[in-house]
């Protein structure tokens, strides 16, 4: 990612681990102000109420820390990196702002992966909308092909399945719980701001970020597969032997909700696995106007950085609620099959680091100085690029001898 980018995300964890902050003052102070959401959150399930909102104090000053320490660290090396060094912030405070996003993301109200699911329906309906114009327009026979298989499909399915009512269903459900999307909002992006900017950092390589590097692929399709479970059972409801149905019949309704939950899933998926494809380097060509044009790094580690910590700590979340209702061990085991966004999180986030590094590549290309004595290198530096340079001379040196 470029410099402007990761200072923009550490200022986002600045003012936003401020709300966060803030949020949990007003929730300490003014019990039952701040939204709790349909389930108590992670942290308040396990500590109270109470204790979450101090826990949340001290998240988001943690949040706030991060954002300060890194936005001072790279004023500090800015004349490094203006000579072309790609300087890392160091790994420890790395690690913390991962820390930290997490334990924001935990202090997220309950239930926030059924409303992303909602939410995404609406999100990939406006890509393929946008994805089509932007075909059409750079190849209008085939976009409109396009086009009239998509409204054809559609069609065919509105004679069977009432898909008019579902945004509005969809809206309807989610007005009422404005206040508390606001706040989950507030603590998601908070959170992916935090990720992103460890991710996306110049990387100090390791034996395990040289491992996540070569095998970045690998960890990605796995991470893809992960939808599949949950894609193929609602795909199954079309068939007489439907799985993970509900108990009462399969009403048009529920049918409409099942699937398109089912192909919001799957594309989810595909944006997955797209990390490790030509696509995430460069456009499509057929996408006019952006078309072979290079994908800003920044773009894909953010927005996979925020689904990334969502999904771990949303699947954790699920898992909670299944065991805490009194489920029987087996249902536990099939949430955690057809629904295993505990891993589809974590094996995300593993996935876009990984990405970060390939596309950060020829960003960390490390060069010699150009004077040893600018204002404002380390010490460390100048005395590496000292003892290159008296390496070089001593070796020509030996050479005029012989």
């Amino acid at each position: 990612m470029r410099n402007r980018t990761r200072v923009a995300l550490l200022i986002l964890g600045v003012v936003l681990g401020t709300a966060v902050a803030l949020l949990g003052a007003i929730g300490l102070l003014f019990a039952g102000v701040v939204p709790t959401g349909a389930s108590p959150s992670l942290v308040s399930a396990v500590v109270g109420a109470p204790a979450a909102a101090v826990v949340s104090i001290a998240a988001g000053l943690a949040a706030v820390a991060v954002g300060v320490l890194g936005l001072r660290g790279r004023r500090a090396d800015a004349s490094v990196s203006a000579v072309g060094v790609a300087v890392a912030a160091p790994a420890g405070l790395r690690i913390i702002a991962v820390t930290v996003a997490l334990l924001v993301v935990a202090l997220i109200p309950g239930g926030i992966i059924p409303v992303a699911g909602y939410s995404f329906v609406l999100v990939v309906a406006g890509l393929v909308v946008a994805g089509l114009v932007l075909l059409t327009v750079r190849r209008p026979l085939i976009g409109a092909a396009g086009i009239l298989l998509v409204i054809g499909v559609v069609g065919f399915a509105a004679l069977r399945l009432p898909l008019g009512t579902f945004a509005p269903r969809v809206l309807e459900a989610l007005a009422p719980r404005f206040g508390e999307l606001t706040v989950s909002f507030v603590h998601l992006v908070a959170a992916g701001a935090l990720a992103a900017w460890a991710i996306g950092e110049p990387a100090v390589r390791g034996r395990f970020a040289a491992g996540v590097l070569r095998h970045r692929r690998a960890i990605t399709v796995a991470a893809a597969l992960c939808a599949l479970p949950y894609a193929f059972c609602r795909l199954t409801w079309l068939t007489p032997w439907p799985l993970f149905a509900p108990p009462a019949a399969l009403t048009p309704d529920v049918l409409m909700v099942g699937l398109l939950l089912g192909g919001a899933m799957l594309a989810a998926g595909l944006l997955t696995l797209a990390l490790c494809l030509p696509w995430a380097d460069r456009f499509p060509q057929w996408l006019s106007g952006v078309g072979g044009r290079p994908v800003p790094a920044g773009l894909a580690v953010i927005a996979a950085s925020v689904v990334a910590v969502m999904f771990t700590v949303g699947g954790v979340d699920l898992l909670r609620v299944a065991t805490t209702r009194g489920s029987l061990a087996v249902g536990v085991v099939e949430l955690m099959l057809v629904l295993p966004f505990w891993l589809w999180g974590p094996l995300l986030g593993v996935a876009t680091w990984g990405y970060a590094m390939h596309r950060g590549r020829p960003e960390e290309r490390p060069v010699v100085p150009r004077a040893i004595g600018d204002r404002g290198l380390s010490d460390t530096l100048r005395a590496r690029a000292t003892a290159e340079l008296d390496a070089i001379e001593e070796r020509e040196m030996h050479r005029s001898r012989r």
